[in-house]
């Protein structure tokens, strides 16, 4: 045995020409990892053949008759692959589960009647099978309780006993070799692009806000409804969006890339609560626009001279929505500056018939419950003590029995001495109050 010590030659390091392969080599890789990830489909593919072709070329190692059956390996593989992990477990699970439903179905049968299946054996298996195919727990198993049924019943012929084990083995090496490819091969994460949805619908939310206002700042009668249609689709969008979450939600359980990012989805399942809320607000602010755009309410009006200001509160409103997450005091603080403004605008109407001024107390109201939807905690909503007027309207506390009209961010404050539910707000002046008095 030599003793000979390696000399500095032995130890040359690789030459610039090799590092520099190396280094190319590495980022081909890493591109191709990442198009990879951001083509989930194209990730799934390449995943799934790989799957089918490695259970295909296992397939013939399993030991007894199953060996003679290894077609269906790929298939097991097909059906095991699913987008989450935690899918392909309970998917291939329930597979196998129809699977062997379907072969005991076969089998009940075959006992039944001697040599080969006649019309009455496949009727019976198909009608047992479609009844046993209701049966929710077997999930995705129901639609191969009738297949592994008919297949073991017509083709397993004399060897049904053979065919039905090969059948139920070759199946399971395949969604074995396919959870295993699922967990092994860049494991599919979906946190990223339910971010991204929920970021797109909030910009979604704001851009619709802003073409109601816009209802607000043209002629009317209204002539185009383009603007009221993408506000109707919403509510779809969201549902989509509240999908894409939870399948985010699903794609990290069981999942070793999560544990690089260990935390769960539960901001994102608060924004999507909120941004629905929203929306439903937001529909209605859509409703109410739309009836007074077009002129053909009864019992829904608004004065002409209100329309600048229900823009103006609109406005602030979809700032508020699209700065939502951003911590903007300010956005809020005159989001509500401009709702109130719309009350005080609305204030001066009083003398009318309540119809006439419906419209925008309506919207008012509505534009409020998305700011307090924003803003659940109501953070930014001024406090009493800090409101200037709250010494006058304490003035007159002993008129009123410590109520006094008026309307706030949200809607009108009650008073039992109002003409009508909109009473003016702050508009009691003391010269008034000392001629009550």
């Amino acid at each position: 045995m030599s003793d000979r010590r390696p000399t500095p030659t032995d130890r040359r390091p690789a030459s610039p020409d090799r590092r520099s392969a190396l280094r190319r080599d590495a980022r081909t890789a890493t591109h191709w990892t990442r198009v990879l990830l951001a083509q989930p489909r194209l990730l799934l593919a390449v995943k799934t053949a790989l799957a089918a072709a490695l259970a295909y070329w296992i397939a013939p190692q399993v030991p007894g008759v199953a060996a003679d059956y290894p077609y269906y390996a790929p298939l097991g593989a097909v059906i095991a692959m699913y987008p989450t992990i935690k899918s392909s477990l309970r998917q291939g699970f329930q597979v196998l589960v129809g699977v062997v439903v379907g072969i005991a179905l076969a089998t009940a049968v075959f006992s039944l009647q001697d040599g080969r299946p006649g019309v009455l054996a496949v009727a019976l298996v198909v009608g047992v099978g479609v009844l046993v195919a209701g049966i929710r727990w077997l999930g995705a198993g129901r639609d191969w309780v009738l297949t592994a049924g008919l297949f073991v019943l017509l083709l397993g012929g004399a060897n049904a006993e053979a065919y039905s084990l090969g059948y139920i083995v070759q199946i399971g090496v395949g969604v074995v070799v396919g959870v295993v490819v699922n967990l092994v091969l860049v494991p599919p994460l979906y946190a990223s692009r339910a971010e991204e949805r929920l970021l797109r619908v909030k910009d979604s939310l704001a851009d619709r806000a802003d073409e109601v206002a816009g209802v607000f700042e043209t002629p009317w009668p209204l002539e185009d409804d383009e603007w009221e249609r993408r506000v109707g689709v919403l509510p779809s969008t969201l549902r989509r969006v509240r999908e894409t979450v939870a399948y985010a939600d699903e794609s990290r359980r069981m999942n070793p890339r999560w544990l690089l990012r260990r935390r769960d989805l539960g901001q994102e399942y608060a924004d999507l609560a909120t941004y629905e809320r929203v929306s439903f607000h937001l529909q209605d602010v859509a409703e109410v626009s739309g009836i007074l755009g077009r002129r053909i309410g009864r019992q829904i009006g608004m004065p002409d001279d209100l329309a600048p200001d229900v823009a103006h509160a609109v406005h602030g409103v979809a700032t508020v929505i699209r700065r939502h997450g951003a911590d903007d005091v300010d956005a809020f603080t005159d989001a509500r500056r401009r709702v109130a403004d719309l009350w005080d605008a609305v204030d001066r109407h009083r003398d009318r018939p309540t119809t006439d001024t419906s419209g925008g107390v309506s919207i008012a109201v509505s534009l409020g419950r998305i700011i307090a939807a924003l803003d659940p905690d109501d953070t930014t909503a001024p406090r009493p003590e800090d409101d200037a007027a709250e010494e006058g309207r304490t003035a007159g506390d002993d008129d009123t029995g410590g109520r006094v009209g008026g309307t706030d961010s949200t809607g009108p404050v009650d008073d039992d001495s109002a003409p009508r539910d909109t009473a003016p707000h702050d508009t009691v002046q003391d010269g008034e109050a000392d001629a009550g008095r």
